[in-house]
């Protein structure tokens, strides 16, 4: 998988993605242990669920700006990140 920025721009147009930077886009954020969050600021249709010892949310984001107000919105949870997937 590529890791540079350029190269993943390449690689998810040879994959046809549509996603574009000013569109709403639904994606799942898992997270280390149990975390309780007031998370309507920043998805719509939030669902959360509990499993061992992870939290999964899913939700739509407005677009890209919105996707990284979530992102520092969860660093300062202090919850430790372990995926962010884009779902459609």
């Amino acid at each position: 998988m590529p890791t540079k920025s350029g190269s993943a721009i390449l690689f998810c147009m040879e994959m046809k993605l549509t996603l574009t930077p000013d569109q709403p886009a639904e994606y799942r954020l898992r997270l280390q242990g149990r975390v309780t969050a007031d998370w309507r600021d920043w998805l719509t249709d939030a669902s959360v669920k509990f499993e061992d010892d992870q939290t999964s949310v899913n939700g739509v984001v407005r677009d890209q700006a919105a996707l990284f107000g979530l992102l520092s919105f969860v660093r300062d949870l202090g919850a430790p990140l372990i995926a962010v997937e884009w779902i459609q």
